[in-house]
């Protein structure tokens, strides 16, 4: 069992579990007073308590003396720009996502995507999203729970990706190289945004996978004169949420994220 709590209270011996937090201990979860319940805050602070009881609707627990941890972040840190699939897909992305410890995953907007927003509906599916980020950290056991960005148009990603040291773009294109030769090219570059002395000097990077049907060619040659490196997960064609995962785990393996 494993509660998220605000940052504020990880230094408490006694904690107040929030309204939501509370309902999933006691009504969804069935905790008895004298269990035991992880503690997180998604920021890196962990820690182990005892449930005590319930007082107007929260559960109290107590921290267990020596039990407080404080986990840095990956060493490199792996935002997930992600065309939006159908609902269910997106879904089980994000999920994985948490898994794989991206640090923050962007809904992005491009000409084939087949799912469209209205900014309201959009602020909503983010909520949902960033619900589902939470489970998916409670599940796993990870310290660091990504945030889900606000949905952006494929322009206004592009205006963002100048913070990142590499930009990696999962693509169908008769271009796109190898995943290793790729980051091996990184490496060669001459001095810019995506020289890297070593791929491992790399502290954020992104990986753009685009819909179904893959991103158009005015979208492809965009992102390439921004700098990002095309690269293919090989012959087949793979569907946007194995093409997340692939991409994701290749990262994972390559940096250990």
């Amino acid at each position: 069992m494993r509660c998220l709590i605000d940052a504020s209270q990880w230094a408490a011996d006694d904690i107040e579990l929030a309204p939501d937090e509370s309902h999933h201990l006691v009504r969804v979860l069935r905790a008895r007073p004298g269990e035991q319940v992880g503690l997180f805050t998604g920021q890196g602070h962990t820690a182990e308590a005892t449930f005590i009881a319930v007082r107007q609707k929260r559960a109290l627990v107590r921290v267990l003396p020596a039990t407080r941890r404080e986990t840095p972040p990956p060493a490199v840190a792996v935002t997930l720009i992600q065309a939006i699939p159908k609902h269910a897909l997106m879904d089980g992305i994000i999920q994985k996502a948490v898994e794989l410890g991206v640090q923050a995953i962007q809904p992005l907007m491009t000409e084939r995507v087949i799912v469209r927003l209205s900014s309201s509906a959009a602020e909503q599916r983010r909520g949902r999203w960033q619900k589902i980020a939470l489970e998916a950290t409670r599940q796993c056991g990870v310290a660091w729970m990504p945030s889900v960005l606000p949905v952006r148009s494929l322009p206004e990603t592009i205006v963002h990706l100048a913070r990142f040291d590499l930009c990696l773009v999962g693509s169908l294109h008769a271009d796109a190289q190898a995943f290793r030769e790729a980051l091996t090219k990184a490496r060669q570059a001459s001095p810019g945004r995506y020289a890297l002395a070593s791929v491992h000097a790399a502290r954020s990077i992104a990986l753009i996978i685009g819909p179904e049907g893959d991103l158009t060619e005015t979208e492809t040659t965009a992102l390439r004169d921004a700098g990002a490196h095309l690269v293919s997960f090989g012959n087949a064609v793979l569907r946007v949420e194995t093409a997340a995962l692939y991409g994701l785990s290749l990262l994972h393996y390559e940096f250990q994220a």
